[in-house]
């Protein structure tokens, strides 16, 4: 029972506070961050990240993804599929350069420091999927890289932790990599045959069964099914919702009705906590100790993705704007560095003295980062 007060009290200050960021006109992801990290450790320590509550938090990040996908144009996605790939390597490189260079001039060990700047190039889109939602610019041709730069991204931050922590930790072998490519390779066949075949069949049967919402049912089922294949072959679950939600969308007899229902399961609940669960954690032990180091690596961590980021976009043909929209939209961190980081903690790649730094570093760029991309697509209205 103490956890459905605690969600009871989370779902009911999630509406307060949204409405407040509203009012003064700030995304209200980013006062639903803010009150993960009051909620948590770090001040009032009321709520804690149990077993429940990154439950409904994994959940919650797999329907916000699963919606991106029902809401992008897979006409869009393929077309600009050369400037997302350029976004995303030059959104990795940057920002891998900068973290490794400041983990260095604060006399951090190699090893570390290596793995620092990998903790860093991952980028969580998740956070910028709602801003770009509530302000209609999902669809746009920038959302749209954004998005389709973010599954490269993913895949490529992935590969390189892959190949670094066993590098690093002396568990390296051709024999693993080679295993890790061929899952992969298993996965995108799946891919096409569940888009081509299994289900736009579902989606159709779907709308002959005699159950209530059996259409949105089936796309949950889908969404979750994906989900659980990417992370199975050790991809981000997701990219896997994100994949099932272009293919439903793209299915013949796709009723949108099933975005509004999921909609209204994924807001009424799971996504705020996933929101709040990402500050939960944050401690403030070390900050003073840390502060120039915590300062450098969020200035960085920004700067390495909106100018990398921004980089790949203006070779592809975009303009300064559409430029600054892609970079912004890249910045934040959000759960997939904090998966990494933890894998590293884990392995012993990361330290305990530096855990703390990491991770506080990696809440204030994606507190930050919403700031950014709502600025630069002011900036650029449709």
């Amino acid at each position: 029972m103490e956890f459905i007060t605690l969600l009871a009290l989370m779902l009911f200050l999630t509406l307060v506070v949204s409405h407040i960021f509203n009012k003064i006109n700030i995304p209200a992801v980013v006062g639903q961050l803010i009150l993960g990290v009051i909620l948590g450790k770090g001040v009032l320590n009321i709520v804690k990240s149990t077993h429940e509550v990154e439950l409904f938090a994994d959940i919650g990040v797999v329907l916000l993804m699963f919606l991106a996908g029902l809401e992008s144009d897979l006409k869009l996605l393929r077309k600009h599929l050369l400037p997302s790939i350029n976004v995303a390597i030059f959104g990795v490189i940057l920002p891998v350069a900068l973290t490794l260079v400041t983990a260095l001039l604060f006399d951090i060990n190699l090893k570390e420091s290596i793995f620092m700047s990998v903790v860093f190039a991952a980028t969580s889109v998740s956070i910028s999927v709602e801003v770009l939602k509530s302000l209609n610019y999902l669809s746009s041709t920038s959302g749209t890289v954004i998005l389709g730069a973010a599954v490269a991204d993913d895949i490529l931050a992935i590969s390189i932790l892959s190949v670094m922590s066993g590098t690093l930790t002396g568990d390296f072998s051709a024999q693993k990599i080679l295993t890790l490519l061929g899952l992969w390779l298993v996965f995108a066949i799946l891919v096409v045959v569940f888009y081509k075949w299994v289900i736009p069949e579902l989606m159709k049967l779907s709308e002959y069964l005699d159950a209530t919402h059996a259409p949105t049912i089936f796309a949950l089922v889908i969404c979750l099914l994906m989900a659980y294949l990417a992370d199975a072959v050790q991809l981000d679950s997701v990219l896997g919702a994100f994949i099932a939600g272009i293919a439903v969308s793209n299915a013949k007899d796709y009723n949108p009705k099933i975005n509004q229902n999921i909609e209204m399961i994924g807001y009424a609940i799971f996504i705020p906590i996933f929101f709040i669960s990402i500050g939960l954690n944050l401690e403030f032990d070390n900050f003073l100790r840390d502060f120039w180091l915590i300062a450098l690596f969020t200035i960085t961590g920004v700067i390495g993705k909106l100018f990398g980021a921004g980089f790949g976009a203006k070779i592809s043909g975009f303009n300064l704007k559409d430029s600054y929209v892609i970079g912004s939209g890249m910045i934040s961190r959000g759960e997939m560095a904090l998966i990494v980081a933890q894998v590293g903690y884990s392995v012993h790649l990361l330290s305990e003295e530096y855990y703390s730094t990491v991770i506080i570093s990696i809440i204030l760029i994606t507190i930050i980062a919403p700031f950014f991309l709502k600025h630069s697509i002011s900036k650029n209205p449709l």
